[in-house]
C-alpha cells in the first residue's frame, strides 16, 4: 500500500513539474512574441483578482512574484 502511495506522489510530483515548466515557458513566449489568442499572464491576473478583489494594486506584484517563481528552479 505504502508503495502505490509513494507511485502516485511521484507521478503527481513529476506532472506538477511539467505543468510549471510549461507556464514559464509560456510566459517566455508570451513576453518575447506578444499575446496571440492566450493571454497567460492576463490569466494569472485574474485569477488573484478573484482573490484578492479587482482593482486592487497589489494584484500586479503578486502575479510579478509568482511569474517570477515559475521561472526559477
Amino acid at each position: 500500500m505504502e508503495q502505490i502511495t509513494n507511485t502516485i506522489k511521484s507521478i503527481i510530483g513529476n506532472l506538477k513539474g511539467i505543468l510549471i515548466a510549461a507556464a514559464g515557458l509560456l510566459i517566455i513566449v508570451q513576453i518575447v512574441f506578444g499575446s496571440s489568442g492566450f493571454d497567460v499572464i492576463a490569466n494569472i491576473t485574474t485569477l488573484l483578482d478573484g482573490f484578492i478583489g479587482s482593482g486592487a494594486s497589489l494584484v500586479s506584484v503578486i502575479a510579478g512574484i509568482i511569474v517570477l517563481g515559475l521561472l526559477s528552479d
